[in-house]
């Protein structure tokens, strides 16, 4: 079998990109690893997210090029009472579901209803939910409703971006939660009495509604026709769809005909593919290839290559809360968490990684935010200090076996941990190594242990891990703390993997997120920012730099610092 794997990567280097005659519309964009699934309420992955921007819509969406408010689904921005609780909006005339039956206020209730319901499998977005209180559909006029908060809050119209909406008729034939409110479904107790959501939750939390297209509906302009699993997602321009009346609007255009999300995670392959035109867009290239390319002339002549600012961060976290057991109480001393940090290698990571093109990040927010505290001093590397830390944290190779040890709940613990990482980044996989090169340093042993997404995801959220890489995704509204970090989040196997959280803490990210005066909430934001920052729950990486690169038979391309960085929809084939 390998024999031919490698005569087909001998014809392609003999092939040039020159092979590519065919200049049909259908758009090839590399992809490192596939959505968690794409479930129309239960995924958490980027990708994922990227993807819905494609083939379903919400009530509003940003404007790239602004970072504003757009209206989407609906006529306008909505009219907000007096006490900033009540948000009324109607929606457009004339668009519709794929069957042709109209989208109404019914489906942003019913969105509603299916996310907040407790049966519904979305436990690391259900904080997100939480302040809504009611949907209230207009008696006279099923276009219009309003949506009722139980407190004011920041983002209580940009939520709207984050989450489609979802089609009743297709997900609830039934109407099984028109028959309730938001509250019973959110009631536990009251549950437990009612068969008809539990049968109806089983069935939404099927997992067909995940990964087989014929169980996914959207609103957006191109549908999922194909998932061959570990190779493409396949995306189709739907016909005779109504968004073709609004083209004035980013969200609405489906200038390709297909795109194919094409998964590839071996970075020699890839560029490989690129140079052979047989990928047209990339922004998942790592740093070294992407550097290589833009050296190559001839490869220039046939793609664009641009770097551009994002709103992500990469971080390390560490498990405050273990259960001790499975895995030990490293790193419930705040002073084992900064030598943590101290013993991790910016400028040589960087360097080796990113080809020093990202910059540092010093706490939770990324550094192109405006509330970012610029008054944090970034923590460098110095593995002396940080061994002088554990020694007061009395941490000592007791055994002289070259690995630190310290007696814990009466049980001698050996300091020892797994890096966890998503398998197929040869970046993540690098910098792990270069992390368990730098504590062996200090004598503390760290395994390497790369995990699919689902693994990888399962694990963190079960706070069964010593320590893991990721990267958060961000947007230019203001941030909301709740997800990452409200103690909530740890309790209910949400996206708090690190157990941070006082009820202190809490209070603050509470009133960060009911302040609605811009210079105060910034004020309070610094402060949570100073919090996290002194009891270390990550060791804070970089913000990275996007790498572009789009084959130039495709025009109209523009690049935002707003994931996903180039809204593929938009790219138009040269004529």
């Amino acid at each position: 079998m390998k024999s031919h794997i490698y005569l087909f990567a001998i014809l392609i280097s003999l092939c040039g990109i020159s092979c590519k005659k065919t200049q049909n519309n259908t758009l090839v964009v590399h992809l490192l690893s596939e959505p968690d699934d794409m479930h129309p309420t239960n995924g958490a992955s980027a990708v994922r997210a990227e993807i819905n921007l494609y083939t379903n819509l919400s009530l509003l969406r940003v404007n790239y090029k602004t970072g504003e408010l757009l209206p989407c689904l609906v006529k306008a921005l909505p009219v907000v009472s007096s006490d900033a609780l009540s948000y009324s909006y109607e929606i457009k005339d004339n668009i519709t579901w794929d069957d042709q039956s109209p989208i109404t206020a019914n489906d942003v209730a019913f969105t509603t209803k299916a996310s907040k319901c407790l049966y519904t499998n979305n436990p690391g977005l259900k904080p997100y939910w939480d302040n809504i209180k009611d949907v209230v559909v207009d008696p006279a006029n099923n276009k219009k409703f309003t949506v009722v908060m139980k407190r004011p809050y920041i983002l209580n119209t940009w939520f709207w971006t984050d989450f489609p909406i979802i089609q009743e008729g297709f997900y609830d034939k039934q109407q099984t939660l028109a028959k309730y409110s938001c509250a019973q479904l959110s009631d536990s107790i009251f549950l437990k009495l009612k068969n008809d959501i539990k049968q109806w939750s089983d069935e939404f939390n099927n997992p067909k509604y995940s990964t087989n297209p014929l169980f996914m509906s959207g609103a957006g302009p191109y549908k999922i026709t194909k998932w061959d699993k570990g190779v493409s997602i396949t995306l189709e321009k739907k016909q005779n769809h109504w968004s073709a009346n609004c083209q004035e609007n980013w969200y609405c255009q489906a200038n390709p005909d297909k795109i194919i999300f094409k998964l590839n995670n071996n970075n020699a392959s890839a560029m490989l593919e690129l140079k052979n035109g047989l990928i047209d867009v990339s922004t998942m290239i790592d740093y070294a290839s992407f550097t290589e390319l833009n050296k190559d002339e001839v490869f220039k002549k046939h793609y664009t290559l641009q770097l551009g600012d994002t709103y992500n961060y990469t971080y390390v976290a560490m498990n405050m809360k273990p259960d001790g057991k499975t895995h030990k109480k490293l790193f419930t001393d705040v002073a084992v968490r900064k030598a943590m940090a101290m013993l991790t290698p910016y400028e040589q990571i960087n360097k080796t990684l990113y080809e020093n093109h990202n910059k540092r990040v010093i706490g939770p927010i990324n550094p192109n935010k405006i509330d970012f505290n610029t008054d944090l001093i970034a923590v460098q590397y110095n593995v002396e200090k940080a061994k002088e830390l554990l020694k007061q944290a009395g941490w000592a190779d007791t055994d002289n076996d070259q690995v630190l040890d310290k007696m814990i709940d009466g049980e001698k613990v050996k300091f020892e941990l797994n890096i966890i990482f998503i398998s197929g980044s040869k970046v993540w996989e690098d910098l792990a190594k270069q992390l368990a090169e730098s504590m062996a340093k200090a004598n503390i042993y760290a395994m390497l242990n790369p995990l699919d997404y689902n693994g990888f995801f399962g694990a963190v959220t079960s706070h069964q891990f010593d320590m893991s890489i990721g990267a958060w995704q961000s947007s230019a509204p203001p941030e909301d703390f709740s997800q990452l970090w409200h103690s909530a989040s740890w309790a209910n196997n949400g996206l708090n993997f690190t157990g941070f959280g006082t009820s202190q803490s809490d209070a603050l990210i509470d009133s960060i997120n009911t302040c609605m005066n811009e210079p105060k909430r910034i004020a309070l934001s610094k402060r949570f920012q100073k919090m996290v920052y002194d009891e270390q729950p990550y060791i804070f990486m970089f913000t990275q730099t996007r790498r572009v690169i789009v084959n130039k038979r495709w025009d109209n391309l523009e690049v935002y610092t707003e994931y996903p960085g180039v809204l593929l929809n938009t790219l138009k084939l040269k004529e």
